[in-house]
């Protein structure tokens, strides 16, 4: 993470410059989506609350931190690298010397100590040692750090070494685990379809959307949008990508941001019905309906397979869907350049393959344990995402 990484816990050095890995597929070549960048200052922000809290713990006479504190912890964006993705942070020491004129050596020292105290506490969570509390303004920079990232992603902190002797990275998991132990409720992204169910343009106008996987969600928004977009419109599918807050039972406890809200388009609508009206009648099939040894379809695998068609269902349009005789679901489409199948196991489990249409080339069986966020990334690379 440090340029001259040291052995000490979490491998610092003394020049307080950040760099952080993004594994993934969707970093490859250096890329770093939009939707991530939001990492980076709440990534300050974490650190300036371990800051603050280190400069008032060895200043016990002093009530609050020197006035331009704050802002003395300025960091640049100065590159993104290669491998998968490396955003560079450099603390901008020449406006911490504008601010606090001779304190910003103490500034640098600080902000190597919570470098360390960060990844020291995401080793020792990663491990099951968890703090018994973090003060609010912690929890708030970590439930927006890494809340972009999705299943089979890592931010990885370069040159440290957690007590396992590997790099010291969080993923979906160990931020959940962390934040949940230190508060009841966490922060994550949540990308799908629901129904429109009501519509209020009175006083704080809002409107109500029946999701799949956490019921009833309120999104308000301009009553003005409200009135021309969805009113008149009750029981429209609605598309979204919204910040949702879940207790540690993943069970829904607010809405904290919309990122994307709206109608889907009509034929994409249509579409969307009969894809699910031929996964109802499929459904329906008893044991032997192919006249020997096949089985029903798993409540497991029709699940998954509905969960899939609110994930894409901009490609509703090219589904042919059959049943296999394990009692599960097949999906085949082309789109594009290749011919793409999708296997809902009977167990939930998804298995993705596919060919070029005209080619050689071939995508390999790989199975996925869920509708995951990775599946999707998988299956945008060669059908394309239409839904973003």
């Amino acid at each position: 993470m440090a340029n001259d990484g040291t052995d000490n816990a979490g491998g610092m050095g003394a020049q307080p410059q950040i760099q952080l890995r993004y594994v993934g597929e969707r970093f490859d070549g250096a890329r770093l989506p939009l939707e991530v960048l939001g990492d980076l200052p709440a990534f300050r922000d974490l650190l300036a609350a371990f800051a603050k809290a280190a400069y008032l713990g060895a200043n016990t006479t002093r009530l609050r931190v020197p006035k331009g504190f704050d802002k003395s912890l300025s960091f640049n964006l100065t590159g993104v690298t290669d491998g998968s993705a490396i955003p560079q942070l450099q603390w901008d020491k020449v406006t911490a010397q504008s601010l606090l004129p001779g304190f910003e050596d103490e500034i640098g020292a600080l902000i190597d100590g919570s470098l360390k105290q960060i990844v020291t506490l995401i080793d020792q969570a990663a491990n099951g040692h968890f703090p018994r509390v973090l003060p609010p303004e912690h929890v708030r920079a970590l439930n927006r750090f890494g809340s972009g990232l999705r299943d089979g992603e890592r931010i990885e902190f370069l040159d440290s070494h957690g007590i396992d002797g590997k790099v010291i990275y969080l993923d979906n998991d160990r931020r959940k685990a962390l934040i949940t132990k230190v508060r009841e409720t966490y922060q994550t992204r949540y990308e799908g379809t629901g129904t429109l169910v009501g519509v209020h343009a009175a006083n704080d106008p809002y409107i109500q959307i029946e999701t799949e996987a956490h019921g009833l969600i309120s999104i308000y928004l301009e009553r003005e949008r409200v009135l021309q977009e969805f009113d008149g419109n009750l029981g429209t599918p609605i598309q979204f990508d919204v910040e949702i807050e879940l207790d540690n039972t993943d069970h829904f406890r607010s809405l904290v941001e919309v990122h994307v809200v709206g109608l889907i388009d009509e034929r994409i609508a249509g579409e969307l019905q009969r894809c699910r009206i031929r996964l109802d009648e499929i459904s329906q099939l008893a044991e032997g309906w192919d006249g020997d040894s096949s089985y029903a379809v798993s409540k497991a695998a029709f699940a998954s397979a509905n969960q899939f068609l609110s994930r894409r269902p901009q490609l509703c349009g090219n589904y042919k869907i059959f049943p296999t005789v394990a009692g599960g679901l097949l999906f085949e489409f082309e789109t594009g350049r290749w011919d793409l199948s999708l296997e809902f196991l009977p167990d939930g489990e998804v298995e993705f393959f596919g060919i070029e249409i005209e080619g050689k080339g071939e995508i390999s069986p790989e199975l996925y344990p869920e509708v995951s966020d990775a599946l999707i990334a998988e299956l945008d690379k060669y059908a394309g995402n239409n839904g973003r």
